[in-house]
């Protein structure tokens, strides 16, 4: 596989400005290039995973499954189906547990564990977020008067709020804008480990902009705890990308057929969370689940 990458890079660099990249061409030349780098002892280093639990589609679940955030006190997962709406708890081997009909909101495409039984989820479209309670028993859940954010700084569309992810160690909320511009915001104060209200701050993630971030669109966050090093899905390029605080690109993972064991290429990546083992979790349109493990050399 190191030879066929070695070779498809040099192909690409030979082409010069020639060359039309594809989103693979990409792909390829960073994975090579990413690849000379010694990746730092903390990191995750995607390169070394491999899925062991592949495409299973969620039962009673038949499309427009999105987002997804690890609950490390109930050591399960949680995500969303944005077309009914739906919130699910879902199993680490892919077995949905619960469903929950989420009542005044439109569009979710984000979702975050604070703590508790305390949530926050992104609304699309409407450029919001919302802090929501989920006790247990509930098969349906009022959230219209729900305390909320509204962060307008672009055109509002459907290419907005993409991910979400709480940063628990510096109590922070990362979030991603889709594309046009793709965007890394930082929010400071909307919510705390202890759910009261602070005063916001909402800044762009520094040392990441969008020339830096070389994928065409953003679809997840998700935050290491343990090297507090940054993921970012996309679904248009087909990979991770996990970066360093500074920002620097570190370590890859392929979406497509033939990689990390994958038989075949995931659809539509839409949602992504780490455990506490640092297992890696994706969800993707239509309804289809999957693990990805680190695997010792």
């Amino acid at each position: 596989m190191k030879v066929f990458l070695l070779l498809c890079a040099a192909l690409i660099a030979l082409g010069g400005a020639t060359l039309r990249y594809t989103q693979w061409d990409t792909y390829l030349w960073h994975h090579w290039n990413i690849n000379r780098q010694v990746t730092p002892a903390d990191a995750l280093d995607l390169s070394r995973y491999r899925v062991d639990i592949e495409a299973v589609a969620l039962e009673g679940v038949d499309d427009d499954l999105s987002a997804l955030a690890f609950n490390d006190e109930r050591n399960t997962l949680f995500g969303l189906v944005n077309g009914q709406p739906d919130l699910l708890e879902i199993s680490l081997d892919g077995k949905l547990l619960r469903r929950v009909r989420i009542e005044g909101v439109r569009d979710m495409e984000g979702m975050a564990h604070i703590g508790g039984d305390r949530y926050v989820i992104a609304e699309e479209r409407h450029q919001r977020l919302r802090i929501i309670e989920l006790p247990d028993g509930v098969q349906t859940l009022d959230v219209s008067n729900s305390p909320r954010l509204t962060i307008a700084i672009d055109d509002s569309d459907n290419l907005s709020f993409e991910g979400l992810s709480w940063n628990a160690s510096e109590q922070k909320l990362l979030l991603v804008r889709e594309r046009d511009p793709l965007r890394v915001l930082v929010v400071e104060g909307f919510v705390n480990g202890d759910g009261d209200l602070l005063q916001v701050d909402i800044t762009e993630k520094a040392r990441l902009q969008e020339e830096d971030l070389f994928v065409s669109d953003l679809s997840a966050v998700e935050v290491d705890n343990l090297s507090g090093n940054l993921l970012l899905l996309s679904d248009e390029s087909q990979m991770v990308v996990e970066y360093a605080p500074g920002g620097k690109a570190i370590s890859l993972l392929g979406l497509r057929r033939g990689f990390h064991g994958l038989q075949r290429s995931v659809p539509q990546a839409e949602g992504m969370a780490l455990d506490n083992e640092r297992r890696l979790y994706i969800v993707s349109e239509p309804n289809l689940f999957y693990r990805f493990s680190p695997v010792e050399p």
